[in-house]
């Protein structure tokens, strides 16, 4: 649950710096890495990369749906493993990180309307934020686990092996 709450604090800090410095300046942003990576304030009513923009209400009310379910399965989805917990609190933390933003610009645009804000520019990938890094990084850190390292119920009921035929108890005669 610690990487969640920090996640989600990381997301926050990295909107509120966006919002404060970056907004003014638009689409032009401020360059990190020459033309490759530059911070850039953009707001984003659709998914990844901008997808499904006409659908900000829909995708609004499944952020909400994902979290209450996150948040309700969280200690079933729990593993044994530190970096399966670590996967699982960045999906957790970058899921609410966003809800929280589609909730607030549907209370204050309303719900046809909600958006995040994107400020990570990778001028010749995609533009997205610290909560979409992270469920994008978790997701794939748990499902790597899950598919690979987590042993689950398989191991647990392990079936037995089979005994061999014990020799009969009177052989036949040998010539």
């Amino acid at each position: 649950m610690l990487a969640a709450l920090r996640t989600f604090l990381l997301y926050r800090v990295s909107k509120f710096l966006a919002v404060r410095y970056l907004q003014p300046l638009g689409l032009s942003g401020v360059p990190v890495v020459g033309s490759i990576l530059r911070f850039v304030y953009l707001e984003n009513s659709g998914v990844s990369f901008g997808q499904l923009q006409r659908f900000s209400t829909w995708i609004a009310l499944f952020g909400f749906v994902v979290v209450v379910g996150l948040l309700v399965a969280y200690r079933h989805l729990l593993v044994p493993s530190r970096w399966g917990n670590l996967a699982l609190g960045l999906i957790l933390g970058g899921a609410v990180g966003n809800s929280i933003d589609r909730a607030v610009t549907a209370i204050r645009f309303g719900l046809a309307n909600t958006y995040v804000v994107d400020l990570i520019d990778l001028r010749y990938f995609a533009v997205f934020n610290v909560a979409d890094s992270a469920i994008t990084v978790g997701g794939i850190l748990y499902g790597v686990y899950r598919a690979f390292f987590h042993k689950g119920r398989q191991a647990e009921e392990k079936p037995r092996e089979e005994q061999p035929c014990p020799p009969p108890e009177n052989p036949p005669p040998t010539a």
